[in-house]
């Protein structure tokens, strides 16, 4: 089996570099022979994975965090917009986050997983959007896809990343409280495979294909990677103390029960606003925030091979 190895050596604050003579050993006595790469910057993992897809590898393996895992997925897409099903793909987290494996389900031994074959098909996400610059966009999401709040955490969060001062899951939390308190809820429609329309003062979407985001926030309970439909969770608009009281529910996913929330199933979610114009709501696209609304949500079911 030909095998191409996608390492982000920054994943971790730098563990996966230094751990990465280890990680290759034990990935070549359990799958044999590889080659690898070590990706640079933003999108190099894209092009690293579709480069090796293209080439004919049969397995893609991403080593590091959830953005890393996001990107490489992103590399199976063709140049017709079409995913390429003819490839295996397999993570090995290494990242402080972890939300994607989260879904997974606990596995002592992920390179063991790797290396017994077995193999399963799981949906994907496609979100159609504006990109910052005005222009249209497209890109696959592994996990969850979402707007308002958790976009601009995002933000927050990769703001502070390159200063190296908030790392992990305390960048998150500390990043969600900040946001909140400069947040403001827009009007948003929300029109959910054509059959529900909903207009709400919203403050997040979440449309989740996995269950966790935010550095181990619970936020999709109810979610499965092959449901062959989206979990959708809405947060409205409230008192900020409140809502920022309340946050550590969401860690236990006990929010679904919550007055302010309103949650749903959809295989297709158009999200816009409403008589705001010039007002941007940006999007959380796998923990990244590339444009803002108006945008659509799709599943793929049964898109992606995932080999575990």
């Amino acid at each position: 089996m030909s095998v191409f190895v996608v390492v982000n050596p920054r994943a971790g604050s730098g563990r996966t570099g230094r751990r990465w003579p280890d990680i290759a050993a034990a990935l070549s006595g359990g799958i044999g022979p590889f080659d690898h790469a070590f990706t640079t910057g933003r999108g190099h993992a894209t092009r690293l994975a579709r480069q090796a897809v293209e080439a004919g590898a049969e397995l893609i393996i991403a080593v590091g965090g959830d953005g890393t895992i996001s990107e490489a997925v992103n590399g199976f897409v063709t140049d017709d917009g079409a995913v390429r099903r003819d490839c295996t793909f397999a993570v090995i987290s290494a990242g402080t986050g972890a939300d994607f494996v989260r879904s997974l389900g606990p596995s002592p031994d992920p390179l063991r997983g790797i290396a017994s074959g077995k193999r399963r098909r799981i949906d994907l996400g496609r979100v159609t959007y504006v990109d910052d610059n005005g222009n249209p966009a497209s890109r696959l999401f592994i996990n969850i896809a979402g707007m308002g709040l958790s976009g601009e955490v995002d933000r927050a969060v990769n703001a502070e990343r390159m200063t190296g001062l908030l790392p992990g899951k305390a960048a998150y939390y500390i990043a969600t409280l900040g946001a909140l308190l400069r947040h403001r809820s827009r009007t948003v429609r929300l029109t959910i495979d054509d059959r529900e329309q909903l207009t709400v003062d919203l403050s997040m979407a979440a449309i989740a294909n996995g269950q966790y985001f935010g550095g181990g926030m619970h936020v999709a309970p109810k979610a499965r990677l092959d449901s062959g439909e989206f979990q959708i969770v809405i947060l409205r608009g409230g008192a900020k103390l409140a809502l920022a009281r309340d946050l550590r529910q969401v860690y236990r996913g006990a929010h679904l029960d919550h007055p302010m929330i309103l949650a749903r199933t959809g295989r297709h979610i158009v999200a816009e606003t409403v008589d705001q114009t010039g007002v941007k709501v940006p999007l959380d696209i796998d923990g990244e925030s590339p444009g803002c609304l108006k945008a659509t949500f799709e599943i793929l079911p049964g898109a992606l091979l995932l080999r575990q």
